[in-house]
């Protein structure tokens, strides 16, 4: 009977209400990614998870390298991840989508040969102002290396050294294993650099999103539109900034790709590539461009949907900080409707409120409310909330 008083006083808690359109909100940005990608190319990207780690990362070294507003910051993690997303599509999966691949190969092997020994470098103690200038020069070497082969993977996914391959259709179980290969090499890469040591963003930084803007005082409700006035006193906060401002980019962000999709040449062509992708080749649609741009869009919104999430639980950067939100927005996704854009925005909402008021019944178990209506979920509608039984061929 205890856990039926917490879950009716959960009800009655606007608090939890809040809490769950905020989680909801942030596994719907990360569950389009998945969604997106499956859509297209039938590819379970493992290694999302880690796309919000960086974007994380990268804002917080914007913030407190340059000191910058977080939104500024929040802006410059978008384009470095969007570049990353492609970046990894080029070197990893596209060479399991090409026959003989050539370029893609050695710019596979040159990018993370490269990268390990240049984070080896990196992280070599002092050794002498000698031995800082032959690292210097070795890591000068590295990077031409690196973004030489990185060029001639682009040069020959534009078609620069001879006509376009015909595309292969690889094992699905070769893009799964590689897909969890990158999960992996991307966090080895961040525990090197970053060490796994926690971070969090500047207190300064994050003062505006902390403070309250709707607060329950003695005499009522109180609005506050000013986040910047002095801090209040002697108040409950009820609605704090940050969460407002986890909606409204929520929002804004699937408005602005529904656009894309719905009303662009570059959403025709995607959509049409999730309809059929030989069809596309052959309608005159360069199809590895559309796939690179579907990583580049997912991953600009995990990088948002990771800063959120930090800001959130009031810091928690580390490599691994994106192993459980991936994991859940797969789920949110999976529970949609993998491949549908609406069913992974649905399934992130459903999946944010299970978990909190499943959190508000039993806290250790907020995550197991959540994955296990999913289980039962799909014992009964196996293609999700909004997606499509596919009829099997032979």
């Amino acid at each position: 009977m205890e856990w039926l008083i917490s879950l009716g006083n959960a009800f009655q808690n606007p608090a939890t209400y809040i809490d769950a359109l905020t989680l909801g909100s942030i596994y719907a940005l990360i569950a389009v990614g998945y969604t997106m990608v499956y859509g297209i190319i039938k590819l379970i990207n493992f290694a999302h998870g880690e796309i919000i780690m960086l974007g994380t990362y990268i804002a917080f070294l914007v913030v407190t390298g340059l000191n910058v507003p977080i939104v500024v910051a929040m802006l410059i993690a978008m384009l470095a991840c969007a570049a990353v997303g492609a970046t990894i599509d080029w070197t990893a999966y596209l060479p399991l989508r090409r026959s003989l691949p050539k370029a893609e190969t050695l710019s596979l092997i040159g990018l993370f040969c490269g990268a390990g020994l240049l984070i080896a470098f990196f992280t070599t103690g002092e050794g002498g102002e000698a031995m800082a200038k032959t690292h210097r020069v070795v890591i000068v070497l590295l990077v031409v290396l690196v973004v030489g082969l990185l060029g001639s993977a682009l040069a020959d996914l534009f078609g620069w050294f001879g006509t376009a391959r015909n595309n292969v259709e690889s094992d699905r179980l070769s893009a799964l294993i590689t897909a969890i290969g990158m999960s992996l090499c991307l966090q080895t890469m961040a525990h090197l650099l970053w060490s796994a040591r926690y971070e969090s963003f500047p207190t300064a930084a994050t003062k505006v999103f902390d403070s309250a803007l709707i607060a329950r005082s003695a005499d009522g409700l109180l609005f506050r539109w000013n986040p910047f006035g002095p801090a209040l006193e002697n108040v409950h906060p009820v609605l704090l900034w940050k969460e407002l401002v986890t909606w409204v980019a929520a929002l804004v962000l699937m408005i602005v790709l529904l656009t894309i999709v719905q009303r662009t040449k570059i959403g025709k062509a995607m959509r049409a590539c999730a309809l059929d992708q030989q069809t596309a080749w052959l309608m005159g649609i360069n199809v590895n461009h559309v796939i690179a741009f579907t990583f580049m869009i997912g991953s600009a919104m995990a990088a948002v949907a990771g800063i959120l999430y930090s800001v959130k639980v009031g810091g928690n950067i580390y490599p691994r900080m994106g192993y459980y939100p991936g994991v859940i927005a797969f789920a949110a996704a999976v529970l949609g409707g993998i491949g549908n854009i609406k069913g992974a925005v649905l399934g992130g909402l459903i999946i944010g409120f299970t978990e909190a008021f499943g959190g508000a019944v039993a806290q250790e178990y907020d995550k197991a409310f959540a994955f296990g209506l999913m289980v039962i979920f799909i014992l009964f509608r196996p293609w999700g909330i909004l997606g499509q039984k596919e009829a099997k061929r032979a």
